[in-house]
C-alpha cells in the first residue's frame, strides 16, 4: 500500500481545524504544523490523532517545510485548517497515487463557499487560489520564502489535473471575505517590507482596478450578484492596502531603529565610552 500523508499548517485557527481533520481520516497520516496558536488548535489536533509540531514559523514556506519533514508518506496532500475533503475526492486521490500514477505531482482544483453559496467567479490574486499543486510525492516540492501561500518548484513529471475539488469556507458570510483580505494584506506588506520594495501608491491603484477589472467584467463576478461584487473589490483592495501597509511598516521600522540608535548614543554618553 503507498502511505499518503496530509500537511496542515494552522495559526489559532481551532473553530475550524476539528472539522477540516475529521475529513482527512482517509490519509495514513496527518501532520499538523502549529505556529505559535495560544487557541485549542494543539488539543484538537492531538484528540484527532495527528503529528503536532509546535514552533515559531514567521513564514508560511517556513511552516510547510517543518511539516514536509515530519511526513514519513510516500505521498503529501497539503489542505488548509478553512478547507474540507469530501468522499469523491479523498476516494481519487487513493486512486491516483495507488494506480500507477502518471506524474510526481497533481494540480487539485479549488471550490470557494461563502456561507453554503459557491463563489465560481470574480477571483484574481492570492484571495482565492482556483488550483494549485496539492498534492506531489515527497521531496518533489520546495517552497519559496513568503509569508503568502508561496511559489513553489516542483521536481519531476506533472501529472494534470485532479477531477474533484478541495472545498475552502471563506467565511459564513461577506464579513469572511473582508477579515481575509486584512488578514492576507497584511502577510502581504510584511513581505513588501522585508525586500524594502512597498512600490508606489500609483503602481498599486493601476494594480487594483485592473484587478477589478479582471475579476468582475472579464472573469465574469457580475455573474455572481452582491458577493461577486464584493470578492472583485477585495481583489481590487488587495495591492492597494498591501502597498500602503508595507510603506508604513518600513516607515516605522525606520523610526524604531533611529530612537534605539539615539537612546544607545545617549547611554554611551551617560556613562562616559568614548
Amino acid at each position: 500500500m503507498v502511505k499518503l500523508s496530509a500537511l496542515v499548517c494552522v495559526q489559532n485557527q481551532d473553530t475550524q481545524l476539528a472539522e477540516c481533520l475529521r475529513k482527512l481520516s482517509f490519509c495514513d497520516e496527518v501532520v499538523v504544523v502549529a505556529d505559535r496558536c495560544t487557541d485549542r488548535s494543539q488539543e484538537i489536533a492531538r484528540r484527532e490523532g495527528c503529528i503536532v509540531i509546535d514552533g515559531i514559523f514567521p513564514l508560511e514556506s517556513q511552516r510547510k517545510a517543518a511539516g514536509a519533514a515530519r511526513c514519513t508518506g510516500d505521498w503529501i496532500l497539503e489542505i488548509d485548517p478553512d478547507e474540507r475533503v469530501d468522499a469523491a475526492l479523498a476516494w481519487e486521490i487513493r486512486a491516483v497515487i495507488q494506480m500507477q500514477p502518471r506524474g510526481d505531482w497533481y494540480d487539485v482544483p479549488v471550490d470557494n463557499y461563502v456561507g453554503d453559496h459557491r463563489v465560481r467567479r470574480g477571483w484574481t490574486g492570492p484571495l482565492s487560489v482556483r488550483c494549485a499543486a496539492r498534492l506531489h510525492r515527497r521531496g518533489v516540492k520546495a517552497w519559496e520564502p513568503s509569508r503568502l501561500e508561496s511559489d513553489a518548484a516542483l521536481a519531476g513529471t506533472h501529472g494534470g489535473s485532479l477531477k474533484g475539488a478541495i472545498r475552502r469556507v471563506l467565511g459564513r458570510d461577506a464579513g469572511g471575505l473582508i477579515d481575509r483580505l486584512n488578514r492576507l494584506s497584511g502577510l502581504a506588506a510584511e513581505d513588501l517590507a522585508d525586500r524594502g520594495q512597498p512600490g508606489h501608491a500609483l503602481q498599486a491603484m493601476i494594480a487594483g482596478v485592473g484587478a477589478f477589472a479582471k475579476a468582475y467584467l472579464l472573469g465574469g463576478g457580475w455573474r455572481e450578484g452582491r458577493l461577486g461584487v464584493i470578492a472583485a473589490t477585495a481583489s481590487a483592495l488587495f495591492p492597494m492596502l498591501s502597498q500602503a501597509r508595507a510603506q508604513a511598516l518600513i516607515e516605522a521600522r525606520a523610526e524604531a531603529e533611529a530612537a534605539e540608535t539615539s537612546g544607545v548614543s545617549r547611554l554611551r554618553d551617560a556613562v562616559g565610552f568614548r
